[in-house]
């Protein structure tokens, strides 16, 4: 089972042939997509997406780029969700100082909110860390909440990959950038515990090779699992079986 743990099907050039996106994603292998919001508008996109589709599945919460105008009522809202039956995560969540480093201690604040709603509902949660890997590990290190998560589109260097192995219970993927030939985190790929790796395209972005010039769909998701495989020299069905065995522990109630 080929499981898309991040993809944001919202997007008009997605949403607008969901139908389509989905039947080539099945017919791809894919067979569970997860999909995260950014605001509450996406939250309202996906949870109706997921409840046409089965293979549709909802993590919630806010990105760090849509919290500028947030305050707590819309936290509250947010949380009105979580027992959703189909929502299996929270985020997407966590920082990032790449577009605006204006609202860096709004962002921690709500961050560190979204950690306390991990813990609190027993819901994984997903992490966006562009340009911010360090503090975000930090805030986990220092919230001391009993939490799971995803570093989704892993941008760290090997002293964030021992960090995060200290966590125990974070798991970690890579996009479609992997494909690309200025990429210059091989050795993330390479040295990454084949028991903490997932899955995800990010679509619609970071199409990979020989997609690019295209918006990023699951049915793409393969070029990347295959990259990864060439990377550490696996078989490729030794590697599915362990991305598929590492969702499975980390998005339980995905299967359920």
């Amino acid at each position: 089972m080929i499981i898309d743990t991040h993809a944001h099907l919202y997007y008009p050039e997605l949403s607008d042939n969901i139908n389509e996106i989905i039947d080539k994603a099945l017919r791809a292998g894919v067979e569970k997509i997860i999909v995260p919001a950014i605001d509450l508008e996406t939250t309202d996109k996906i949870l109706n997406l997921s409840a046409t589709h089965e293979i549709i599945y909802a993590v919630i919460g806010f990105h760090p780029c849509d919290i500028q105008k947030l305050n707590e009522k819309d936290f509250q809202s947010l949380e009105n969700y979580l027992t959703e039956k189909k929502v299996v995560g929270i985020g997407e969540t966590g920082l990032d100082y790449y577009w605006d480093k204006t609202y860096k201690d709004k962002q921690k604040d709500f961050f560190k909110r979204h950690l306390e709603l991990s813990e609190k509902y027993d819901l994984p949660i997903v992490i966006h860390t562009r340009d911010s890997i360090k503090d975000a590990i930090k805030i986990i290190e220092e919230s001391k909440h009993e939490c799971s998560g995803q570093f989704h589109c892993f941008p760290g260097d090997k002293e964030d990959l021992k960090n995060i192995l200290n966590f125990k219970t974070y798991f970690l993927s890579f996009c479609g950038n992997i494909t690309y030939k200025n990429f210059n985190s091989l050795d993330a790929v390479h040295d990454a515990p084949l028991d903490i790796l997932l899955a995800e395209t990010d679509s619609p972005f970071l199409t990979p090779v020989p997609h690019r010039g295209k918006k990023n769909q699951p049915a793409f998701i393969l070029n990347t699992i295959k990259k990864i495989a060439e990377i550490r020299n696996i078989d490729l069905n030794i590697l599915e079986d362990n991305l598929e065995a590492n969702t499975r522990r980390l998005f339980k109630k995905a299967f359920q």
